[in-house]
């Protein structure tokens, strides 16, 4: 699908850009609510998790010099349920800005076949929930921590390229496509590589909840990829972009509020 035909089907869509004000609204309304819900109730249950950095340590004993990993307390990651609001609020404010102070550039860029507003807010959102997720694994350290949520956001960020790059093209380029799944999965390699070894030693058996959190984050995570590859092939209802643009809304409705309820009920069950 080219890109006249991909504009030609915006200027036709059965989706009304009113349309889409509403749902950025609803979703927007939706993530608010559950973010301060999430945040009252942050305040008040317990969690901690230690953040460490592992420099080396330079020693002489016995006459030989030994460099030696020296693991020290980084600083310490408190109130899960305000971390939980956080990409929750962050994804809110963004529908709600969208819907009211910039729905004019926001129906200006879907008319070009591309929304850089919804990238941008992902490029923090999504990074946040990663990171989440990789510490539920035993990826503590806080440079590699910094590294995945870097590697998530270029991903989103090729994302943007992508949309941006296809606009002026008459034919698809899946570069930027290419190198953002390069990016994307170079940051699942890692949690999956702490996952397996953490599940394979008896006495660090992870949690149900953590789990259900990888596969249900990782499903979600490649349905937003495969939404970008059924806008740019063209294939069925998402030959029109809007409804493209509307199925993410609602992905990232689902994927934010399974991620962020997943994790609290799992770290907070009583059971």
């Amino acid at each position: 699908m080219d890109n006249l035909e991909r504009k030609k089907a915006i200027s036709n869509s059965e989706i009304s850009f009113s349309n889409l004000r509403k749902l950025n609204v609803q979703a927007g309304i939706l993530h608010l609510f559950q973010g301060f819900l999430l945040v009252a109730l942050g305040f008040w249950l317990e969690w901690s998790r230690d953040i460490y950095t592992f420099y080396l340590d330079f020693e002489i004993t016995n006459g030989t010099f030994n460099v030696l990993p020296n693991p020290e307390v980084f600083f310490t990651i408190e109130y899960l349920g305000i971390i939980l609001a956080s990409f929750l609020l962050i994804s809110g404010f963004a529908h709600i800005y969208i819907a009211y102070v910039k729905n004019k550039k926001y129906k200006k860029y879907l008319s070009q076949g591309m929304n850089p507003y919804r990238w941008y807010e992902y490029s923090i959102s999504s990074s946040i929930m990663i990171v989440l997720i990789a510490q539920f694994v035993g990826v503590w350290e806080f440079w590699s921590l910094v590294m995945i949520f870097v590697l998530n956001a270029m991903m989103i960020m090729f994302g943007y390229l992508m949309e941006k790059i296809n606009s002026f093209t008459k034919q698809v380029d899946w570069t930027a496509y290419i190198l953002g799944a390069i990016s994307g999965f170079t940051a699942w390699i890692v949690i999956a590589a702490y996952f397996i070894t953490a599940v394979s030693t008896a006495e660090t058996q992870p949690p149900t909840f953590v789990y259900l959190i990888l596969v249900v984050y990782f499903v979600l995570f490649n349905t937003f990829s495969a939404n970008m590859v059924l806008q740019y092939k063209g294939i069925g209802k998402w030959r029109d972009y809007l409804y493209g643009e509307k199925t993410y809304i609602i992905l990232s409705l689902t994927a934010k509020t399974a991620l962020a309820w997943l994790v609290f009920v799992g770290v907070f069950s009583p059971f």
